[in-house]
């Protein structure tokens, strides 16, 4: 049996989160929303209602960091997102993705890093508090960003969180295998690039070998196509449809 494909709605980012909603209506029964932007789910999650799709989130992080060196910062992030995750279980759902945070200043990295592990022990309560699974995304090539790396994995699984892996950025950083060998992560961003560029590419394009990566992702993982344009995501939907998703 086939795995449902979820397409995040980054691909309709440039409208509002109804009409992105009725984008999708008639292409999947499957769509994590990117709470950010026009998709903020803190201003408005009455769309969510109005369709009876299986749903994951993608928090925002445009003015969120919970790797913030200052603790008002971060708290104010945190406290961000125990409202999406209270709207998680308004709506359904299953997953919250979090991107872990940056430092601008490679001078204050470990002042920042400390401040990451101290929101993960937050995440853990929140996530205990409202029945959504974490999943902490892997980040591309910026070096500012933290989580680039698998060694970052037993931070997540020490506090009982989850991984997002998202092959883009794994294949920027040219680690990708050694995600895929580790197989701890629950929750898969489908997209791809040349290598060089986070373009959120249709995933035929570019240079990721997509069979050999479905013979290697986990049985139970949730699969989300996230692409930056809509084109971009029919295509994806229509290859990665003819993979055997059932059988790895």
């Amino acid at each position: 049996m086939k795995k449902p494909l979820f397409i995040s709605t980054y691909c309709c980012i440039d409208h509002s989160l109804d009409t992105a909603l009725e984008t999708l209506a008639t292409r999947t029964s499957h769509v994590e929303i990117l709470s950010d932007g026009l998709h903020d789910l803190r201003l408005d999650s009455k769309p969510c209602g109005e369709h009876h799709f299986k749903y994951s989130v993608h928090a925002p992080s445009s003015e969120v960091n919970i790797a913030a060196v200052s603790e008002r910062i971060r708290a104010a992030s945190i406290a961000e997102l125990s409202d999406v995750c209270a709207i998680c279980n308004r709506i359904g759902a299953e997953h919250l993705v979090v991107h872990p945070g940056y430092s601008p200043y490679d001078q204050v990295r470990d002042r920042s890093y400390s401040s990451l592990l101290r929101s993960l022990n937050d995440l853990a309560s929140l996530q205990d508090e409202y029945g959504t699974i974490v999943c902490v995304e892997n980040m591309g090539a910026w070096e500012c960003c933290h989580f680039r790396t698998p060694s970052f994995l037993p931070e997540l699984s020490s506090r009982g969180l989850y991984c997002t892996l998202d092959c883009g950025h794994a294949w920027l950083n040219g680690n990708l295998d050694e995600f895929l060998a580790m197989g701890n992560f629950c929750h898969v961003h489908l997209h791809t690039n040349n290598g060089k560029y986070d373009d959120h590419g249709a995933c035929r394009n570019g240079t990721i070998d997509f069979p050999a990566l479905f013979r290697k992702i986990p049985r139970d993982a949730t699969l989300v196509v996230e692409t930056r344009e809509l084109p971009s995501a029919d295509q994806s939907i229509r290859y990665l449809s003819t993979l055997n998703q059932g059988e790895q």
